[in-house]
């Protein structure tokens, strides 16, 4: 019994079908589809399926429980939101920081108009399925991408940490984020709340920034204030 179960769990962490990322995704996309029309206590795994295509046993395949999907989708959403911070980053080659700021806030705000609803249900699963260490653990990475940024703009400070601005500035942004999607922010609305979150963004290091770095004196998009 104890092997089958093993066995069990290996089929279910790894499945080895070849289709098996499709039939994964379909199952996370039905789940946040249902969750758009009802709360998370009243989604059942059978309409999942039903939604999804597939059959009762394949669920449990993939996954053990209800649970078990609602933190996959947290974080595997989360791993695709840092790989386009990176990504954007990377593109840039050399910047200053309102070009470094201004680049990673609109990758944010491009990914989440993209799918608001479907981000919607990403930050009410984060706060009521995810585990305090993995949660935890995915604030450190984002706060990590974050001073990456920072320490890497041309105008930053040589020799300083950029770890205690990272955090006002990346919790500044994951609220804003939240609630805006939460609340139902229309997507056409998220390139003026993006230009707002820049200029906060960018004030926010101004303050804490020595005198000789002026930070603040840039508007989005890089532009030198007159």
């Amino acid at each position: 019994m104890a092997k089958r179960a093993e066995t069990l769990e290996k089929s279910r962490r790894k499945p080895v079908q070849s289709r098996s990322h499709e039939t994964s995704r379909a199952i996370r996309d039905a789940f946040v589809r249902l969750l758009d029309e009802k709360p998370f206590s009243a989604v059942t795994i059978r309409e999942i399926v039903l939604v999804a295509g597939v059959g009762l046993g394949t669920f449990y395949e993939y996954f053990s429980s209800k649970d078990e999907l609602a933190r996959a989708c947290v974080h595997l959403r989360t791993k695709d939101l840092l790989l386009a911070l990176r990504r954007r980053r990377a593109a840039l080659g050399r910047y200053d920081l309102a070009a470094g700021v201004t680049a990673a806030i609109t990758a944010q705000a491009e990914i989440y108009a993209q799918a608001p609803r479907e981000w919607t249900q990403h930050f009410m699963l984060e706060r009521h399925k995810s585990e305090r260490s993995h949660y935890l653990g995915a604030y450190d990475s984002f706060l990590t991408e974050w001073q990456a940024l920072l320490e890497g703009a041309s105008d930053w400070p040589a020799g300083r940490s950029a770890a205690a601005a990272a955090m006002p500035i990346f919790t500044l942004l994951y609220g804003m984020f939240a609630h805006a999607l939460i609340r139902g922010m229309p997507p056409a609305d998220f390139t003026v709340y993006r230009d707002e979150l820049v200029r906060a963004a960018l004030g926010c290091l101004a303050a804490m920034m020595p005198p000789e770095t002026n930070a603040g004196a840039m508007e989005p998009g890089g532009r030198r204030r007159a």
